[in-house]
């Protein structure tokens, strides 16, 4: 009863409105589905710029192109202007303000968040794409399409993977107080374009979950133990080793380059009172160290609470750990060509051994020249 009561006024309402436009009475589905598409066409929106509505041809192309699925979606809900933008959200009456929180200036549609906000400007800039700015009294739509005549595959590739990850650090700056960063965003889209390529060159299929275009691991036996370097100049891999017994712990750095080849590294001995400090400590001596060459450089530790600590609020920080913590972030916020990512334990199980046999004050005093040969075998 209590639903049928919640239902009624609303067919009352559609009927009443259908009636105006019919010269008899009567009420069906498909008239109003009729009527609503002619209102909706009359009434342009106040969130983008109108345009030439795209053709069955312009979807089959996006729909072609070799993205995954969940990039050709994006872009599908971008030119349908069908994104949870704040300005789309306030014209539905479902949000109290339109302007975008990044400046409280303009409101955030989807040309705005995408391409026309500071942060989103710089994140193109950077990765020069700026020859493919959008105008600015162009929609999504026409943009987008017109991209098909003068741009190549991997550029297209390269746009949808900027798009995409401005979107999610928005997201991030949005729900989860994390800092918009174009550097960082900059350095993850041409990360993601790097292996979506690279999925095409190996002949896998665009992947439907989890990172963007990441293509098998299976065919090298480093990759067991060391994670993709990416598109950086160097990854440093840190994890820390604590045996509460004798509250001893240890850390290890190990430094590739480009290629996953290890080049150099750090292991120490040092004592605290709790697993999540001694990771912290390897955190910090690893960007300590990465804040030395301003190179793109990623710092991945298999510690996904500490890594996810450091975009949430200081309140929120484990408690053994927050002075360590703070100094990671200070280091972090003038060091802008610094990532700090989580990795899954598999890809960090070179560091893992280092820090084991430090703690045990096992390690070899030539684990460095060596370290090419262990790597492998873990």
């Amino acid at each position: 009863m209590h639903s049928a009561a919640r239902v009624c006024p609303l067919c009352l309402l559609i009927a009443s409105v259908a009636s105006l436009y019919k010269s008899v009475s009567s009420y069906s589905v498909k008239s109003a589905y009729r009527l609503f598409r002619e209102v909706r066409d009359s009434s342009p929106s106040t969130d983008e710029v109108p345009s030439s509505r795209p053709n069955k041809d312009d979807w089959k192309w996006l729909w072609d192109l070799n993205l995954p699925p969940k990039l050709r979606f994006f872009v599908w809900k971008c030119g349908r202007n069908a994104i949870a933008t704040r300005a789309r959200l306030f014209e539905r009456k479902c949000a109290l303000c339109p302007l975008w929180p990044l400046c409280d200036e303009n409101a955030e549609t989807v040309m705005h968040c995408l391409f026309y906000c500071p942060k989103a400007c710089e994140t193109w800039s950077r990765l020069g794409l700026v020859d493919f700015f959008p105008a600015a009294d162009s929609s999504f739509a026409d943009w987008f399409f017109n991209l098909r005549d003068r741009s190549s595959t991997d550029q297209i590739c390269k746009i949808v993977c900027t798009m995409w990850n401005v979107w999610i650090a928005r997201n991030g700056m949005v729900f989860e107080g994390k800092v918009f960063s174009p550097p960082t965003v900059a350095i993850l889209a041409d990360r993601d374009s790097q292996r979506v390529k690279e999925a095409w060159t190996s002949g896998t299929t665009s992947p439907s979950s989890g990172s963007v275009g990441l293509p098998s691991q299976s065919g090298s036996s480093r990759s067991t133990t060391l994670s993709p370097p990416g598109p950086y100049s160097k990854v440093v891999h840190c994890d820390g080793s604590f045996v509460s017994d004798a509250q001893v712990a240890a850390y290890e750095i190990a430094i590739a380059n480009s290629h996953g080849q290890v080049i150099d590294g750090k292991a120490e001995r040092f004592f605290c009172s709790s697993p999540i400090q001694a990771e912290a400590v390897a955190i910090l001596n690893a960007v300590i160290l990465a804040a030395l060459d301003p190179v793109p450089t990623c710092v991945r530790s298999d510690c996904q609470r500490l890594t996810i600590a450091l975009t949430q609020d200081p309140s929120l920080w484990p408690w053994q750990c927050r002075a360590t913590l703070a100094r990671i972030v200070s280091i972090l916020c003038v060091s802008p060509w610094i990532v700090v990512e989580f990795v899954p334990r598999r890809f960090n199980a070179f560091a893992d051994w280092i820090a084991r046999n430090a703690r045990l004050d096992l390690l070899p005093p030539e684990w460095i020249v060596i370290a090419d040969l262990v790597a492998p075998l873990l």
